[in-house]
Formats: structure tokens, C-alpha cells, sequence
């Protein structure tokens, strides 16, 4: 008997409050999601939710993060970020991969923290390998909901981030169902772009070469060096104590973050 094949696995990041559990419910078809409290900690812990939608025959497993919602957040956020960046990585890798990045962003300006958002998971998380697909909300008041592209795209674009798809919709259907058509044209949108996307190999990332370059980051550009602590001892008990790592693997990890930092900058 043949085994069927693993869902394809999204992950889904953006800023508290963007309606990224709005999305999964958008998705599911209904409520699966609870919104996330403004007294959650800021770090990459994620849900997953499995969702089949049989008249799309769309099966998919979809995690949903909690963002860095602050430039300013403390070494101790950053690090357990790390932590759990790491842990979902593994996770994934171990899954089958990832078939897309869904990053959502309210329509409006492209913030510091959004620009860090893409960075933390295209850019790190998955070193520019996995698609990403942008997915900006909040437009239901639009006469036109894609015209929000036309007018935004060089902005986004000229921000630094490069999706390779994107969707403009309401997360919504508002009182007394007053967007109900927008939040349908929505759902058919998305649906369709998941497709796309699982019609293509998943992307499973280097875990050791990514973890590297994850530490280097951090410690060098999105917190103060003295902030991780560049002690090799140290580093190491972060590694073993709270990454999980194997003393072998820790090490070897290290070497690696050493022989980084070591190449000229090009």
C-alpha cells in the first residue's frame, strides 16, 4: 500500500493585529482560528491548523506565527525568536518542507517592522528559498481591491520585498455581512494562490547553514553584539541548554558561525 502524500505545509507571518487567524479562518472556510491577544509575547511560536476544503480538494497545513511586532524588542525576545525559529524549521524540514511563505501586511505604508517581518522569515528563516507570497488585508472599503497593487507595487517593491505572487483582500465580512462579496472574491483568490503554489517542489532548508546565519544576523545587525554575547562558551550552552542541540552539532555550528564571520564582506 502506498503512503498518501504529506500536506503541504504554509506558513503564514506578519505583525499582530493583521489578521493573519483571519486568514486561517478565511481559508478553513470557518472560525478555526482565535485572534491573538495583544499580551502574547512577541516571539516565533506558531499553531498549526490542518485544513481540507473538499469542493477546492485543497488539503494544507497552515502555521500560524506570532511576528516581531518591534524594532526595540530585548536580546532575551530575540533569542527566544531564535529558539523557536529554529524549532519550526526542523519541524517542517522533517515534513516534507515548505510550499510558501504567506506574509500579510495591512494596506498602507511599508513599516520598519514590516521590513523586518520579511527579513526574519525570507531572508533567514528560509535564506530566499522558499516562495513568498504577499497577502495584504484591510481592503474592504476598495472599489476595486487589486487596484491597491497597481498604485502600491513600486513602493512595496522599491521596501525590498519581492514577492512571487500576491493577493489583495478583505479578511472580513463585516456587520450584517456588509463585505460578504468582497470576503468570497477574497477566499476564491487565496484558494486559487495556494494552489499555484503546491503545484510546485516544497523547499526544505539547509538546517545548519541557516541556524548559522541566523546567529550572525541576530547578534551582529538586529541586536547589539554584547547583547547575545559573543562567548564561544556561552553560545554553546544556548545551543545545547535551549536549542536542544547535540554537543557535536553545537559545535559544529559554531565553526561555522566563526568561518562566517571570518569572509570579507562583498
Amino acid at each position: 500500500m502506498s503512503s498518501r502524500p504529506q500536506p503541504p505545509n504554509f506558513i503564514i507571518f506578519g505583525e499582530m493585529g493583521v489578521g493573519k487567524s483571519s486568514l486561517v479562518n478565511l481559508i478553513a472556510g470557518n472560525q478555526l482560528a482565535k485572534s491573538s491577544s495583544g499580551a502574547q509575547s512577541c516571539t516565533l511560536q506558531s499553531t498549526e491548523y490542518p485544513v481540507t476544503i473538499s469542493d477546492s480538494q485543497l488539503n494544507v497545513n497552515l502555521f500560524d506565527t506570532v511576528g516581531l511586532n518591534s524594532p526595540t524588542m530585548n536580546n532575551a525576545g530575540y533569542l527566544d525568536a531564535l529558539v523557536k525559529a529554529h524549532e519550526l524549521i526542523v519541524s517542517l524540514k522533517n515534513r516534507g518542507g515548505v510550499h510558501g511563505l504567506l506574509f500579510c501586511i495591512k494596506a498602507g505604508r511599508v513599516s520598519n517592522t514590516i521590513q523586518q517581518n520579511y527579513r526574519l522569515f525570507f531572508e533567514f528563516l528560509c535564506q530566499e528559498q522558499v516562495p513568498l507570497a504577499l497577502v495584504v488585508t484591510n481592503l474592504e472599503n476598495e472599489e476595486n481591491m487589486d487596484d491597491w497593487w497597481t498604485i502600491n507595487k513600486a513602493h512595496i517593491e522599491k521596501s525590498g520585498i519581492v514577492p512571487v505572487t500576491h493577493v489583495c483582500i478583505t479578511t472580513i465580512k463585516g456587520y450584517q455581512n456588509a463585505y460578504e462579496t468582497r470576503y468570497l472574491e477574497s477566499r476564491e483568490k487565496v484558494l486559487n494562490m495556494l494552489k499555484e503554489l503546491e503545484s510546485h517542489d516544497a523547499c526544505s532548508v539547509d538546517v545548519i547553514s541557516w541556524f548559522a546565519r541566523m546567529c550572525k544576523k541576530l547578534r551582529g545587525f538586529l541586536v547589539p553584539a554584547k547583547g547575545l554575547g559573543r562567548s564561544r562558551q556561552r553560545m554553546l550552552q544556548i545551543l545545547t541548554k535551549r536549542c536542544k542541540l547535540g554537543k557535536e552539532d553545537a559545535a559544529r555550528l559554531l565553526q561555522r558561525i566563526d568561518a562566517d564571520e571570518e569572509k570579507p564582506v562583498t
